[in-house]
């Protein structure tokens, strides 16, 4: 129920779920240290299912449940601690996306409540509502999202009534729909 993004030095969770209630709790390692968390702040909302991305900079929390799907993307300075800040808002309120990303773009793939194709993705150099990025092969929530700085896959996930074996990928600087990867 909880998310998780990263910089090359520091490692954040949001909670999600923290001894049987929801959390808006934000919560960070040191990547090159032993040792316990730390408190980094609180996210606007506390929420379930959502889904995090992150640059060397910069982090966002995607959608979630509170207990109503959210839309809401918020963001971090990984860098500092604080509590986050509204960005903006996915076209679709949604839990559990695909996400995956590059150095400057963060991409949300298929969701849940009302199981979705739609592909969104955010800069993360600016501030503002998510953008089409295309469509799926398959409207799934529960993907495992993954990518290096060019290329995003999206593999398995859920599509409200069976598995989903489907790997997609997208090429992140260009829109478009998503490819049968395998």
């Amino acid at each position: 129920k909880s998310t998780g993004l990263a910089s090359a030095t520091r490692g954040v969770v949001c909670l999600g779920n923290a001894g049987g209630s929801d959390s808006n709790t934000l919560e960070f390692i040191t990547i090159a240290s032993a040792g316990n968390v730390t408190d980094f702040g609180n996210l606007l909302t506390a929420v379930v299912y959502a889904a995090g991305g992150s640059s060397s900079t910069r982090g966002v929390r995607m959608g979630g449940a509170a207990p109503g799907l959210q839309d809401e993307i918020d963001y971090i300075t990984i860098a500092s601690t604080g509590n986050a800040t509204d960005f903006g808002n996915l076209s679709v309120a949604r839990i559990i996306p695909a996400t995956f990303g590059s150095a400057t773009r963060s991409v949300a793939l298929g969701g849940g409540g009302t199981v979705t194709n739609t592909i969104d993705y955010v800069q993360f150099n600016t501030l503002g509502n998510s953008s089409d990025f295309g469509d799926a092969t398959v409207a799934r929530r529960a993907a495992g999202g993954l990518s290096n700085d060019t290329r995003g896959i999206a593999a398995g996930g859920y599509n409200g009534s069976a598995n989903v074996n489907t790997i997609d990928t997208v090429e992140i600087s260009t829109l478009g729909n998503a490819t049968d990867f395998g």
